[in-house]
């Protein structure tokens, strides 16, 4: 059998797909294909139950004509459309494929339902996104067993790190889930002041690099800057050999718990129950408005009333 997924979403989403294509490639004992987009596709190219992958980048040259071409050159058994969007729609109707598995229409978003696909059963849209992915291989009959992410860490990677440290994960997708800059570093003092272990600083994105600087200059010796200082192969390394992870609601989070690390997770405008640490802690404080899923928040007193006490409290628990 030959399968195609596509899924060409954020890091996390990525991630938490990864359970369902290993429940399919055991159950089938399928070649995997899997359309990726530039920033998952370290991960996706380096895992051990996916044979192909082929990259879609938007912003290449010719990018849309060549994806379509290398999906084309195969004949699938079936497509997946974990995606839901009219561009992941697209190409599952383009795959010369026998069975193309989508959403059902209540999930579906940007009028994909009207895709002719066939669609999974109706389920809770507001359970976990990693249990959502795993209802098409309930839907296919598919035993239910051992949950894994199967991601590959590398044997070393050329950085120097302390003995033991915590990460601090500082970046997120969307604006609204930041945690507040001088709270990060007060959480790094407060860890070496109580631990002596020291806090790496991890994340990606340009505004990302500007907030690590200012936390940096405020945490003084208890951080260590790694933003921007590292790929995706890198980080899970990084991961892979620290105490606990602290982290907003973004990629590297589901990539700590995909790894087995302690992982705290700190949640205002986002749902925890849909998009939260699998397996992890969370802190969210009690409030009327959250979770909202803003993107942008002009108060964003939901992460303000997170204190570098609760997360210092909760590190204090996992150690």
């Amino acid at each position: 059998m030959k399968i195609l997924i596509v899924k060409l979403g954020a890091l996390g989403d990525v991630i938490s797909t990864f359970p369902a294509v290993i429940r399919l490639k055991k159950h089938f004992n399928a070649e995997i294909h899997w359309l990726a987009a530039p920033l998952s596709y370290p991960l996706v190219n380096n895992h051990p139950f996916v044979d192909r992958v082929i990259l879609f980048d938007k912003n290449r040259k010719n990018g849309l004509v060549e994806t379509i071409t290398e999906i084309r050159k195969e004949t699938y058994d079936i497509t997946f459309d974990f995606q839901r969007t009219l561009k992941s729609g697209f190409f599952c109707l383009i795959s010369k494929s026998r069975k193309k598995l989508g959403f059902d229409k209540k999930r579906c978003k940007e009028l994909t339902w009207l895709y002719p696909f066939t669609r999974i059963p109706p389920s809770d849209p507001g359970k976990h996104m990693l249990e959502q992915y795993l209802d098409f291989t309930d839907y296919l009959g598919i035993k239910k067993d051992r949950i894994t992410w199967g991601i590959t860490v590398p044997d070393s990677i050329d950085i120097n790190l302390p003995a033991r440290y915590i990460i601090l994960n500082i970046g997120a997708t969307k604006k609204a889930n930041l945690w507040q800059a001088e709270k990060f570093a007060d959480l790094s003092k407060l860890i070496y002041d109580k631990t002596k272990m020291m806090s790496v600083l991890t994340g990606g994105g340009k505004e990302d690099v500007k907030r690590a600087l200012e936390i940096t200059a405020l945490a003084g010796k208890s951080a260590i800057n790694l933003v921007g200082k590292t790929s995706i192969t890198e980080l899970a390394g990084i991961i892979a050999g620290c105490e606990v992870v602290v982290s907003c609601d973004t990629g590297p989070m589901h990539l700590s718990v995909a790894l087995g690390k302690k992982t705290i997770a700190l949640f205002g405008p986002s749902d925890p129950r849909r998009t939260g640490p699998y397996r992890g802690e969370v802190i969210k404080k009690p409030i009327s408005c959250s979770p909202c899923n803003r993107k942008k928040c002009p108060d964003p007193i939901c992460m303000a009333m997170i204190t570098p006490d609760d997360v210092f409290s909760k590190i204090s628990e996992l150690l």
